[in-house]
């Protein structure tokens, strides 16, 4: 025992005294900034890259092996842009774990870390050959001087004094590798003439003891997605770092981005665990805040903790205890505020290699404000557990509501009785209930069908869809209106293929509607719409006319009976009596739209207007819409044309209507009766603009009408000449009135012929023909004949002359040759006439006292007919004494008892 004690001290001496000869020998003679070049030239034939070291390389060995660099920076590979660069880095490895192949390195310190990192079109970053583990030729050996050799024959000879020592005696091999034994080489490196250590025993582990970051900064550009950003301020902080132990991390910083645009800041800590052999990676216990603008975020508070863990082998991930949240609000062209959104999953895992999901308690709120409505979203799945053997849990519920000041919209979406397995799902009922209200209308709707999903194949069906419609408005008769339907929908996502069909019975009649989805990326959607009946009015109906006795809008109708009196013209009109902004149509969708269908239908209802076999084809694309083949029967009459419009929200319409019964038609048009007869109307039109002003605005077109054996409502020609003659008969008594007339609902027009032809120019519309032919009167275009489709104000000038038989015209004799204009004026809705007397003043009375019309006006002007006295001259001085009586001049006569309106 003596003996073996003695051999093991001796040979601990001599081993420390041949380690302590050969390191001093190495201290005294190694400079390690002599293998700069040397480093270089290894780095670049090994990666294509350019390695430099502007500062020096320092090296000491008590008590460890340490390295100090400065001035240190990597270019891209095959370019001269730098990829990184450090300021300092400071390492220290301990010597004895490396007889051990084990790389123990003390605390490293980084300072001023750098780094670009780029990702091309095809989606590879500049960094991947540095990851890659491909196989390279054999590099020369770096050319290491005698002081390197020496120091590890030192520690090979001390291995085998130990093992003499220890009464193993020394192999050949042992003592050869004392000889030319080299120091480990550096990562990713093989001697020259060795291959690379096989996986096993030989492996070097790495034991680094904490890691320090300062100053560092990562800049991204993603130039496939386009992508710019950076992170500064970087820093870093690890306990002891090794593979397949958990270690502590904690970080912060500053994310700046240019696209799209950030600007905030991060901070957070985690327990982390990796294994780069199994590429395991784990991060428990993790706490991480970050506040300010990420995107169209501007983030109060966004915060992350739970328990994570991925593997990518199996490409299994898994959470616990998991918490997100988002406090902020939503900038940018959809803005939200006072966004509020919440995940919280106590259980998730998803292993796609065993092709297993697993969720517990899954819980999803997400609520905010937007400029017009408040929406609230939620989603809570319970249980959920789908593996390749069966798939069940408990059901699923999902929810959406948004509320503004006119609607409200509330829909529920729930799946339960989960079965089949991983790649075939199934459910037995997948329900949907929705409720929408929009003033006095309510729409309801509940559906239910069975559903099927094929995984792999990415293919599903709701097989049997079947639900209700209910519709509630107190226009609708009973105040309700509500039908049932059946269809079904399939999918096919490989393919790109969606197939829906949809029956429905709408009072009584059916309609179905086919639909067809081919492609995702730009979808070509085709339909086909049939029914024996449509009403729009059932489906949309208009704002209910029943005014509760004590509203409002009843006080208000009260007030609107009595006489108002006119407000000043300066006075300003009150905020809450400011006009409702007009409804805007923006037709860019059209854009990204691929729309074909037809449409059939028995018989169409659209308000007040109602058409039979009306028929239509729809097509969209390339930012153009056109409706064409239109043809439709109504009012016993025929409807053909087209109609266009483009994403710009150009638009046109040409269209004919080819006898048809006015009275009924524009009475459903306009909700009047104004004329009647058998009409063809033509129409060319075009115009510009997304709101229904601005179309007006920009109308350009033609209207042409063509009407025969009717009559016009409101007014009677003939009757209005009467009123001249027995006026004009009546003149000497001065009774007369010159006032507007309005138009009487009970009077009319009777004629054979209305033809009418108008042009429009930036929605003001001229009547460049008239022509009404009656049995008495014949009614043609004056000046002005203008008509203001804009402000909705009419002012046209009709010239009525007396026409046709003897026997139709002979209590309008004297009216004979006689031109009255008649000026129809004022709004659309109340519209009137006025016979201008200034225009007929001259040369009408004229012509009738000609005529022998004053005879008709008594005995009392039988002799109104001297000769004018000659005027007197300025310069000449009357005669004293009373003034001749002078003759009358029978026109001034006349003028004088119309109280001036003859003359004005």
């Amino acid at each position: 025992m003596k003996v073996w004690l003695k051999r093991i001290l001796i040979g601990l001496v001599c081993a420390f005294l041949v380690a302590l000869v050969g390191i001093a020998i190495f201290l005294l003679t190694f400079d390690p900034n002599a293998y700069k070049n040397k480093l270089q030239e290894i780095v670049y034939a090994r990666y294509e890259r350019t390695l430099t070291i502007d500062g020096d390389i320092e090296l000491s060995l008590f008590p460890r092996i340490g390295l100090s660099v400065q001035q240190v920076s990597l270019s891209d590979r095959g370019s001269s842009d730098l990829f990184a660069s450090v300021e300092s880095a400071r390492l220290a490895v301990a010597i004895w774990p490396l007889m051990f192949n084990r790389l123990v390195v003390d605390h490293v310190a980084v300072s001023g870390f750098r780094a670009w990192l780029v990702r091309d079109s095809d989606g590879n970053y500049n960094f991947r050959d540095l990851l890659s583990a491909r196989k390279t030729a054999a590099l020369p050996a770096p050319d290491l001087a005698s002081p390197l050799t020496a120091l590890a024959g030192t520690v090979g000879a001390a291995q085998a004094v130990v093992s003499a020592a220890a009464g193993k005696p020394a192999s050949a091999a042992d003592l050869d590798t004392a000889g030319q034994a080299e120091l480990p080489q550096p990562l990713g490196f093989e001697a020259a003439g060795r291959a690379a250590p096989q996986q096993g025993a030989t492996d070097l582990h790495i034991d680094i003891a904490g890691l320090t970051l300062r100053n560092g900064q990562l800049h991204l550009h993603d130039k496939k997605n386009g992508y710019v950003g950076h992170i500064t301020n970087l820093e870093l902080n690890t306990g002891r770092m090794t593979a397949d132990q958990p270690f502590d991390l904690a970080f912060r910083g500053r994310l700046l981005g240019s696209f799209p645009t950030a600007d905030a800041r991060f901070e957070g800590q985690a327990l982390v665990k990796f294994n780069t052999d199994q590429k395991t990676y784990s991060a428990q216990r993790v706490n991480v805040q970050v506040n300010g603008l990420l995107g169209e975020l501007q983030a109060k508070s966004v915060g992350l903790r739970g328990n994570l863990a991925y593997s990518e082998y199996s490409q299994m991930f898994s959470a616990a205890g998991l918490d997100f949240a988002v406090q902020g609000e939503v900038l940018g062209p959809q803005p939200v505020k006072n966004l509020e959104a919440t995940l919280a999953v106590p259980q998730l895992k998803l292993d796609r290699s065993q092709a297993e999901l697993h969720v517990e308690k899954l819980s999803l709120r997400v609520r905010g404000l937007r400029p017009d409505d408040t929406f609230q979203m939620g989603l809570d799945a319970p249980s959920l557990l789908v593996s390749p053997d069966s798939a069940g849990g408990e059901p699923l519920t999902a929810t959406l509501q948004l509320e503004d000041k006119q609607e409200r919209v509330a829909l529920v979406l729930g799946m339960s009785g989960l079965g089949g397995n991983a790649s075939a799902l199934t459910l037995k009922e997948l329900k949907l209930d929705g409720r929408i209200q929009s003033g006095e209308q309510r729409v309801q709707v509940n559906m239910t069908s069975p559903a099927s999903w094929k995984v792999f194949e990415e293919r599903g069906a709701l097989s049997a869809m079947r639900g209700d419609v209910r519709i509630e408005h107190p226009a609708l008769p009973g105040g309700t209106f509500e039908f049932p339907f059946i269809g079904s929908v399939s999918a096919d996502l490989q393919k790109g293929d969606i197939r829906s069909d949809l029956d429905a019975v709408l009072s009584g009649s059916k309609l179905g509607l086919s639909l067809g989805v081919q492609g995702l990326d730009r979808p070509q959607v085709s339909f086909a719409l049939q029914a024996d009946q449509l009403d729009f009015n059932t489906l949309f109906p208009a704002a209910s006319s029943v005014v509760a006795p004590d509203s409002p809008a009843a006080e208000a109708g009260k007030k609107a009976e009595k006489p108002a009196e006119p407000a000043p013209a300066a006075e300003a009109r009150p905020a809450d009596e400011a006009p409702a902004p007009a409804r805007v149509f923006d037709l860019s969708f059209l854009e990204s739209v691929d729309l074909s269908g037809k449409v059939e239908v028995g018989q169409l209802k659209v308000q007040a207007l109602e058409a039979e076999a009306f028929k239509a084809t729809v097509r969209a694309v390339e930012g153009k819409l056109s409706i064409t083949d239109v043809q439709a029967q109504l009012y016993d009459g025929l409807l053909a044309g087209q109609l266009s419009a483009t994403a710009a929200n150009d638009m046109a319409l040409d269209m004919s209507l080819s006898d048809i019964a006015m009275e009924p038609f524009v009475q459903a048009l306009s909700g009047k009766n104004v004329v009647s007869g058998v009409g063809t109307l033509r129409a060319h039109l075009k115009s510009r603009g997304m709101t229904l002003p601005a179309l007006t605005a920009a109308l350009d077109g033609a209207l042409q009408l063509r009407v025969r054996d009717g009559a016009v409502r409101g007014i009677d020609v003939a009757q209005t000449l009467r009123q001249v003659q027995d006026l004009v008969r009546s003149v000497t008594t001065g009774d007369m009135n010159n006032a507007p007339l309005a138009f009487n609902v009970g009077a009319q027009t009777a004629f054979s012929a209305l033809d009418a032809d108008l042009g429009i120019t930036k929605g003001q519309a001229t009547v460049q023909k008239l022509n009404l032919a009656s049995p008495a009167v014949r009614a043609t275009q004056g000046k002005p004949a203008n008509i203001d489709l804009v402000n909705r104000q009419l002012d046209v000038m009709v010239n009525l002359r007396v026409s046709g038989s003897a026997t139709a015209a002979r209590d309008l004799r004297e009216m004979r040759g006689v031109t009255v204009p008649l000026r129809v004026s004022g709004p659309f809705a109340q519209p009137s006439y006025q016979v201008q007397w200034n225009e007929i003043a001259g040369a009408a009375v004229r012509e009738a006292v000609k005529s022998g019309l004053l005879e008709l006006l008594g005995n009392q002007l039988d002799s109104a007919l001297p000769e004018v006295a000659p005027p007197v001259s300025p310069s000449a001085q009357p005669a004293p004494g009373p003034a001749p009586a002078a003759p009358k001049d029978p026109v001034r006569s006349l003028g004088e008892a119309l109280k001036g309106l003859l003359g004005q």
